[in-house]
């Protein structure tokens, strides 16, 4: 048995959690597969001497400030999240700004043919290679004129399955239906049809211009989504790392919950060094992508993602002296402080911190505790790392 079907048989046992603890304990995981990389310092080094808030927020999450952050979501799980969730609310906007209108999205999702044994980093190039064939100049032009493109949301994905690894292409083509030269079904069936045929035989083509032969078939899937799908269509095209659900596939997040969550170390070996190869490759890739109305609209976008979560109540809870999450730390308590919800959790934690270092109580100077109901409304451009949840 390869090593990619031993680590695929641990699919049925998996336990995919998503939410905010399970991605502080898969850091970890990060943490010690890529020893060297900056996640290592994410959420564990404080910003110099400073103490570590702990609040709670009106959203129903808990937010640790006074510690740094990786930003690194392309393997850090934590960061992953927060990113997925500014990405999703972008997107959501453009999608639905171009709804307005009226246009619709014709979805797709590309890829390229691929063996198990092939290296990421080889089947990634032969998808970049027909990907840049699509784009260009009498291709494109071709693609744009007959569908009516307009813009276009394009994300990266990787996953790894019984055929290897599988990076593939979810595609958004914005389109406006009365500049579309060639769909010309008179019902929603008949015009399917007519824009399948019309972006796989073009990705057909970019194969062919780069040397790659692709099945229209098994290489192109296409639906034309209507308004009333297209926030789902928006959650499923910016889904990225842990959030496949396939019970033949895995994400880079299921290689993590294989060293979590399995005894077997030649399985747990197989699954960092695939995560480690996954690493290696996709530094420096852009996972999301904006072309024309998509690009232009941008910064708009962002603006008004901004605005909408720009506002966030919280109320303290205390502070933790560097000793105490020196403490935590080391009792492995941290992703539990990052979910607290009272102070009577938080208090518990010191505690149990204290009691692995051999104190009958909390220290003196360890935490020191906010008066109780203060509250403040904290202004920031983006949302919080570990006031994000990741499910």
């Amino acid at each position: 048995m390869s090593h990619i079907k031993q680590v695929l048989s641990t699919i049925p046992f998996l336990h995919r959690d998503g939410g905010k603890y399970e991605s502080g304990e898969l850091q970890n995981i990060v943490r010690e597969i890529l020893p060297d990389s900056r996640v290592g310092a994410c959420l564990r080094h404080r910003l110099g001497g400073s103490s570590i808030m702990v609040s709670t927020t009106n959203r129903g999450t808990t937010r640790l400030s006074g510690l740094m952050v990786c930003d690194a979501g392309h393997i850090c799980p934590v960061c992953h999240a927060r990113k997925m969730v500014k990405e999703q609310q972008i997107v959501s906007h453009l999608v639905h700004e171009h709804y307005l209108g009226g246009g619709v999205l014709v979805d797709a999702a590309l890829t390229v043919p691929h063996r198990i044994n092939e290296p990421l980093a080889t089947v990634l190039e032969r998808l970049e290679s027909t990907w840049k064939g699509l784009r260009s100049s009498p291709i494109w032009k071709r693609l744009t004129r007959e569908l009516g493109i307009v813009g276009c949301i394009r994300r990266l994905e990787v996953t790894l399955g019984n055929h290897g690894w599988h990076p593939h292409l979810h595609v958004s083509f914005l389109c406006k239906l009365d500049l579309a030269q060639e769909i010309k079904g008179h019902s929603w069936r008949s015009a399917l049809d007519d824009a399948f045929c019309i972006v796989s035989s073009h990705w057909r083509q970019a194969g062919k211009k780069v040397g790659i032969a692709i099945s229209e078939e098994a290489q192109a899937a296409v639906a034309i989504i209507g308004h009333v799908d297209a926030q789902r269509a928006v959650a499923y095209n910016t889904k990225n790392m842990g959030y496949c659900k396939k019970p033949n596939s895995m994400t880079p997040m299921d290689l993590l919950r294989v060293v979590a969550q399995t005894s077997d170390s030649t399985v747990t070996g197989a699954a960092k060094r695939l995560f480690t190869e996954y690493a290696t490759v996709i530094k420096g890739k852009h996972a999301l992508t904006y072309i024309g109305s998509a690009k232009a609209s941008k910064n708009t976008a962002v603006k008004a993602t901004e605005a909408a979560c720009a506002e966030v109540v919280e109320e303290a809870l205390g502070a933790v002296s560097a000793n105490a999450w020196n403490a935590i730390l080391k009792a492995g308590l941290r992703e539990a402080l990052a979910v607290v919800k009272s102070r009577r959790e938080m208090v518990a934690i010191l505690l149990r911190s204290a009691l692995g270092e051999g104190h009958g109580r909390i220290p003196l100077g360890w935490m020191r505790l906010e008066f109780s109901g203060e509250t403040r409304t904290v202004m920031r451009s983006r949302p919080s790392i570990m006031g994000t949840s990741s499910s």
